[in-house]
């Protein structure tokens, strides 16, 4: 309410309150001349103006659940069958389904109204495969949905988000050695946008980078992108943009930052973007356009812990954490910022581990409370 109207209301309460106490002393009066035992007066209780929730966001990469620089450094295509038996092997062990659950838990704690993800992934295979001599994918047969698997674990917490916006990167099938003979594998990789149910959401668009990593020996394409939608919280709209910069080389992931910074720069409304960017803050390359593009890491604000996020052993069982670099952040532009940012890490200390030991990603999630009054 303005300052007008607070000072009526207290103005207001304060006569109410004096009113009530003159009544309470008279009638104390009459009863202790009235020789009755002596009573306690009533108490009055407090009121205060309820203070505005937070903003909250939170990124999180959920790590697909193994590492791919093997598979994509062979040399001999001979290699690519048990090369892609390993990938997939490793990923059914890391449990997403498992891994889903406690990184609820960290939702759930903090409810953001706003969570970027990246390495949603869906898993599907054919038996027996034909990629070797078809390059067109057609697995079909769902072995792991992560965003369903996510989806439906927040609302066995009694949570409820919406899929914002959600862009489609990565897609690829390839030949997997096993017992029986030759099945396929497909990957299909997302990045994804949450918002909770009570924030109003539009304008959602996706797109992908224009600039790409070509593995030449696997004649494969490492597609990447972005997701952006506006989301209202307590009155202001704000631009969201999440996404997952290239990791495997700085050339395409600088030129896909700037691509990103190009695409924003007529952009009115506040903006935060958030997600696993791949570049080492304070000093990366990628990391530079972006604050020289005028955005603000928030992370700098009132952080708590080192901020590191990045990485787990690839079987994430690693019992002591190996976090050692920042690549996930939340920038922002466009905003004045609050006195009060806070900052912190999630699912990156011993107790969210899972009974097996796995650690909820190989990624630490971060989250940003904005406590605008």
């Amino acid at each position: 309410m303005n300052t007008l109207k607070k000072l009526n209301f207290y103005s207001k309460f304060s006569k109410s309150v004096s009113s009530i106490k003159i009544m309470l002393l008279l009638f104390g009066i009459l009863l202790s001349l009235s020789g009755c035992e002596k009573i306690k007066s009533p108490m009055v209780p407090e009121t205060s103006i309820p203070d505005v929730e937070p903003l909250t966001v939170m990124t999180y990469n959920v790590y697909v659940g193994s590492s791919a620089e093997p598979l994509l450094s062979v040399e001999n295509l001979l290699q690519v069958p048990q090369e892609v038996a390993n990938m997939y092997n490793n990923v059914i062990a890391s449990d997403f389904p498992g891994r889903a659950t406690a990184i609820t838990k960290s939702i759930k704690t903090y409810q953001p109204h706003v969570i970027g993800l990246q390495e949603i992934s869906l898993i599907r295979t054919q038996s027996p495969g034909n990629s070797i001599t078809e390059r067109t994918p057609d697995a079909e047969e769902v072995v792991l949905d992560y965003l369903q698997i996510l989806m439906d674990a927040l609302q066995a917490e009694g949570l409820s988000y919406q899929v914002a916006a959600q862009v489609e990167n990565l897609d690829i099938e390839m030949p997997m050695l096993t017992d029986t003979g030759i099945n396929d594998v497909r990957l299909t990789d997302y990045d994804v946008l949450l918002a909770r149910s009570d924030v109003a959401v539009s304008r959602s668009m996706t797109a992908n980078f224009t600039n790409i990593l070509t593995i030449e020996t696997l004649a494969l394409e490492i597609q990447r992108g972005y997701t952006a939608v506006d989301a209202t919280v307590a009155g202001v709209t704000y631009r969201f943009v999440n996404t997952h910069l290239e990791a495997f080389a700085e050339e395409n992931r600088v030129a896909q930052m700037q691509e990103l910074v190009d695409v924003l720069s007529a952009e009115a409304l506040p903006i935060i973007v958030l997600g696993d960017f791949n570049t080492r803050a304070p000093n990366g390359t990628a990391y530079q356009i972006l604050l020289s593009a005028g955005y603000v890491d928030v992370w700098q604000m009132d952080s708590e812990g080192t901020g590191n996020t990045c990485c787990q052993d690839d079987d994430i069982l690693n019992e002591m954490s190996d976090l050692s670099v920042r690549i996930d952040q939340i920038f922002v532009r466009n905003l004045e910022l609050p006195v009060s940012v806070l900052t912190h890490t999630v699912g990156d200390t011993p107790s969210e581990r899972l009974p097996s030991g796995l650690w909820p990603s190989d990624h630490a999630g971060v989250v940003a409370h904005f406590a605008f009054e």
